[in-house]
């Protein structure tokens, strides 16, 4: 049996990856227009992850959602455009 801490911790880094995951995909297809449906097609996961991903995202401010559109703010595109990571 996993320690809670130890679940925790990988539920931690899975969202980090399907984070990077979406927000890199939409950065890379901009200025074409993503729907929450076709970031799942791209195989980013299933519902959830996904919808969590896009969720905390939104929260910080990289992403931007007008119903099932998708896009990414002018912060994230100027971060990505310094390439900084």
């Amino acid at each position: 049996m996993q320690a809670k801490g130890s679940s925790r911790s990988e539920n931690e880094r899975e969202d980090k990856r399907t984070q990077r995951a979406v927000l890199s995909l939409l950065l890379h297809e901009f200025p074409a227009q993503m729907t929450r449906e076709g970031l799942r097609l791209h195989g980013l996961g299933s519902r959830e992850p996904v919808e969590r991903a896009i969720s905390a995202l939104a929260v910080v401010g990289l992403l931007r959602c007008r119903g099932e559109v998708v896009v990414p703010t002018i912060a994230a595109r100027h971060f990505d455009w310094l390439e900084l990571s």
